[in-house]
């Protein structure tokens, strides 16, 4: 069993999102907010995507951020190889909420 290294910062929503992208490689807020797994709206989904992004555990591959994929560290943050609490903390506001 992999025990994840979690910051402060993270909602349980970031963990399925990146468990989604781990399975499905590239994925909208839309499709993600429809599977049951995600239990978010698409506007919630994005905005964890967003904050996500701001700590390098995903990226938008448009600049509208409509697709996002997982990045190498969220890979590494699943596996638990990285501890995202070292990491600076995400500048996007939603982080705060």
């Amino acid at each position: 069993m992999t025990i994840r290294k979690t910051a402060r910062w993270q909602r349980s929503i970031d963990d399925r999102i990146l468990e989604h992208l781990r399975d499905d490689s590239v994925s909208t807020a839309k499709q993600m907010a429809i599977r049951d797994s995600i239990h978010a709206t698409e506007a919630q989904v994005q905005d964890r995507c967003r904050v996500l992004a701001d700590a390098d555990l995903v990226a938008f591959l448009t600049e509208d951020q409509d697709f996002v994929e997982l990045t190498t560290e969220g890979e590494q943050y699943l596996e638990g190889e990285i501890d995202v609490e070292l990491y600076p903390y995400p500048r996007h506001p939603k982080a705060m909420e």
